[in-house]
């Protein structure tokens, strides 16, 4: 009996990656051919960045140096859909295109129809899992740029400038064009928090989290609003407020737009607040080969927020003092506060 389930679950499987080739093969043949017409009329760029949140806010820049480096040209940037609404509203992005999955980028970036086309990805770092491939970069491997040495040659922007050949001479400034978003409901004066990111090494300790929040509650006259995907922090207190999990991506960056202030770790919405050029204060620790790193370009490379390097490990590690001395200066507590 437990053959025929076995059987059934593995002609199941086949059957689904049969339908998920099927479909990838319509998906790139038509933005192929789709791709080849346009060509007709002037030349096509593309560029595939389909993730994460905070890679694609760091890469806005290159929009702009792509435009010059290809003044006649119709710009196409390839993004997962969960994405898109980062990128809709550029005004020098000719068309976003949704990313079929990662089989169809593998095939784009061997055979690809643009006049140029841009991988942003680095190799290895994408997966297939039908097929068992995976996404390569031959421009960065050309570089040597990959996963173990990316921030030795400076803030994540670089790399991707080297990867499109344009010289990168100074800190560029990200930008973020939204849509309208009016359904939220915000107080004047608040703080916006960020605590999870997509590597728990690059987090801070939730225990940590509590206690700073109540402190600056008791200390401050701002509410805290809570942004995120999941595991929202349970607080009880008429100025903190959470809309962990309750909102559309751009209603989070919307959030982040009206903050007076932002504390965060290395995250998505971290590069969402550089982009805004919010003041703020950014806990980084070690993170894999690198020390000292910066993620950011712009506003916050420039000082526009206290980013702390923990010198002595994760920034798991960072002590609660240490966050609190930091926020006091940065944000020193109202005299009536004091008293």
């Amino acid at each position: 009996m437990a053959s025929i389930y076995v059987s059934r679950s593995l002609w199941a499987y086949k059957f689904r990656k049969l339908n998920y080739w099927l479909s990838a093969c319509m998906a790139y043949a038509r933005l192929y051919i789709r791709i080849r017409m346009q060509r007709f009329q002037k030349p096509v760029i593309g560029i595939l960045l389909a993730e994460h949140l905070g890679d694609i806010v760091a890469a806005e820049p290159i929009i702009g140096e792509l435009r010059l480096k290809h003044p006649k040209a119709k710009i196409v940037w390839i993004v997962k859909a969960s994405f898109r609404s980062l990128l809709e509203n550029h005004p020098q992005i000719d068309v976003v295109i949704d990313e079929h999955s990662i089989l169809n980028s593998i095939w784009l970036t061997q055979h690809s129809p643009f006049t140029q086309f841009y991988n942003l990805h680095l190799s290895n770092l994408r997966f297939d899992s039908y097929f068992h491939r995976e996404l390569i970069n031959p421009k960065a491997d050309q570089l040597d740029l990959n996963m173990h040495n990316y921030y030795h040659r400076g803030n994540l922007l670089k790399g991707v400038f080297d990867m499109c050949d344009i010289p990168y001479v100074e800190s560029k400034q990200p930008h973020l064009y939204l849509g309208n978003d009016d359904s939220l409901q915000l107080p004047q004066n608040y703080w916006v928090i960020h605590r999870k990111s997509n590597g728990a090494e690059r987090e801070w300790v939730d225990e940590n989290w509590h206690t700073l929040i109540q402190r600056i509650l008791d200390q401050y006259n701002v509410t805290l609003i809570e942004i995120g995907i999941s595991d929202g922090l349970a607080i009880d207190h008429p100025k903190f407020i959470s809309y962990v999990g309750k909102t559309s991506l751009v209603s989070m960056a919307k959030i982040i737009q009206g903050a007076k202030f932002f504390i965060g770790i290395d995250s998505g919405p971290t590069h969402i607040a550089n982009a805004f050029e919010i003041p703020g204060l950014i806990l980084l620790g070690d993170y894999k080969d690198f020390k000292n790193h910066m993620p950011y370009s712009g506003a916050y490379e420039n000082g526009r927020a206290k980013i702390y390097h923990y010198p002595n490990g994760l920034s798991t590690e960072i002590p609660f003092e240490t966050v609190w001395e930091l926020l006091s200066q940065l944000k020193p507590i109202p005299t009536t506060q004091l008293a």
